[in-house]
């Protein structure tokens, strides 16, 4: 049976629940739909998943889902290489890694914020030097320290817009160029608006052991963590929720 096939039994389980306007209609259709998102991003995760795009000296995996997360609490996050760019001299490649959604307002009304804590490379925690975005340090779990990745990656995290750097942290530093500035390729039309995401960039060093994107992990916390603020949020928010009218929340509350 097909995963289209699945979809129309659940459809024709609900019934009339998803013609009408009702709060739980909204959240039904939300699911039905990211069940069916799903599905596809499986279907063509498993039908690309030998495909390499590669630029000699560095390989890159493309991702094939192209779903962003959306992030509530505190929390680690791999997310997806949106983007790259390999600089002339074949030795310096640029990614982009976009990590999550911007969250909303909490029920009061005042924004969330996510925050970058933690990064790591290979399985390595990273420190930064005083510049807050060129790496200093590596920890194992262990906390034995290398400076094998020292002056060799630059790592520059956004969080809303390409317009908003922002501080990691543990960090003293921090980079204030907007991402497009940064981004070779990039230009003031890509805004990245409401995702936060890094750039980094990475020369290629074999002694080092430095031969390709790696395997990149972060640390993030969003202010959002509250359940009341959660679920208000994935209700009402337009771009990623349910898309439900406040007012109507506060009036099913009330009723």
């Amino acid at each position: 049976m097909s995963f289209i096939d699945g979809l129309g039994k659940i459809v024709k389980g609900v019934g009339g629940f998803l013609s009408s306007n009702t709060i739980g209609s909204s959240l039904a259709k939300t699911a039905l739909i990211g069940f069916a998102l799903n599905k596809v991003n499986k279907s063509i995760k498993n039908a690309q998943s030998n495909v390499n795009i590669q630029q000699s000296p560095i390989t890159l995996n493309p991702d094939t889902t192209t779903s962003v997360p959306v992030l509530y609490g505190t929390g680690y996050v791999k997310g997806s290489v949106t983007d790259a760019y390999l600089e002339p001299d074949n030795k310096t490649m640029w990614v982009c890694i976009t990590l999550c959604e911007k969250t909303g307002n909490k029920i009061d009304g005042s924004p969330s914020y996510i925050n970058f804590q933690q990064v790591f490379f290979n399985g390595f925690k990273l420190t930064l030097n005083s510049d807050g975005y060129t790496v200093s340090k590596a920890y194992d779990d262990e906390g034995n320290s290398t400076t094998d990745f020292n002056n060799q990656i630059e790592i520059y995290p956004f969080s809303g817009s390409s317009d908003n750097p922002v501080r990691i942290t543990s960090e003293s530093g921090q980079n204030y160029t907007p991402a497009y500035d940064l981004f070779p390729s990039w230009t003031t039309d890509h805004d990245m608006s409401d995702l936060v995401f890094v750039l980094i960039k990475i020369k290629y060093n074999p002694e080092k052991n430095i031969n390709n994107i790696g395997n990149w992990e972060f640390k993030l916390s969003n202010t959002m963590s509250a359940p009341g603020d959660v679920l208000y949020d994935y209700m009402t928010n337009t771009r990623y929720g349910a898309g439900i009218d406040p007012a109507e929340i506060y009036s099913q509350w009330r009723a």
